[in-house]
């Protein structure tokens, strides 16, 4: 099927004033202007489509682990229910006044894959937290990822974070988020990832125009979500099916 329902003029102005915040800029530099500016290139949340897809076959290799992704914070405010985050009164509220000013929003996704036995893994290149983490980075848009207690362990004791280990020998609490010395301990692994606001937004921004030499006023029309963040829940799974499913293979 052609896709008929582009509009592809409304990036045309890109081609001389990229977006501040997006990847307009270096992908021309790096590629010498053959990059696609029109939102379908490599730098676009676009691309994930055929993510999702090897995501949902890699799936089918293992019917014993489970992934679930959740919005678990957009601009801010966190969801009473974060399995009905779209749907939140006060997570609307925000989208829809960010969208009324022509801005954008960031969020925060939290993943858990449950399922895994202890021993998935290996303590330097090819630790859990560093396969998952390259994964995820791949993703348009992702600035920060952490596992368990994350940056908050930074801020506790030792008593505070670390996790007894019971008598089946699964940790009693999870503050290592499933992960130990890069191996999976048997505990759930859960890890949450930080998305950055879109850049295609309608306020005016100031910002260099290489077609003048000067700076100038940028407002980007079309079709662009407040918060693409909304939509990657299903790319943060489909993701980590695909490093799980290496994993398995590796054991």
């Amino acid at each position: 099927f052609s896709n008929e329902n582009t509009k592809s003029k409304d990036y045309s102005k890109l081609v001389d004033i990229p977006r501040p915040g997006h990847a307009d800029f270096v992908a021309a530099v790096k590629f010498e202007d053959f990059q696609d500016y029109r939102g379908g290139g490599h730098f676009s949340g676009r691309i994930t489509l055929p993510i999702v897809a090897a995501g949902y076959i890699a799936k089918k290799q293992f019917s014993d682990i489970s992934i679930n992704a959740e919005l678990i914070e957009a601009g801010g405010v966190k969801p009473r229910i974060p399995a009905h985050a779209k749907n939140d009164p006060e997570v609307q509220r925000g989208i829809a006044e960010a969208s009324a000013e022509g801005d954008s929003l960031g969020a925060i996704i939290e993943c858990e894959v449950k399922g895994l036995e202890v021993g998935y893994g290996e303590p330097f290149w090819d630790s859990v937290e560093s396969m998952i983490s390259h994964a995820i980075f791949s993703i348009p848009g992702v600035r920060g990822i952490e596992f368990g207690d994350g940056f908050a362990a930074a801020r506790m004791k030792g008593s505070e974070h670390n996790d007894p280990i019971g008598e089946d020998g699964i940790p009693l609490k999870n503050g290592a988020g499933g992960v130990n010395g890069g191996i999976t301990n048997g505990a759930p692994i859960v890890f949450r990832v930080a998305f950055k606001p879109t850049s295609s937004i309608g306020k005016a921004q100031r910002t260099f125009n290489f077609a003048t030499g000067e700076l100038s006023s940028l407002e980007i029309p079309g079709r662009h979500d407040a918060c693409i963040a909304l939509r990657t829940p299903v790319i943060v799974e489909a993701m980590t099916a695909i490093v799980l499913a290496d994993l398995t293979r590796m054991l």
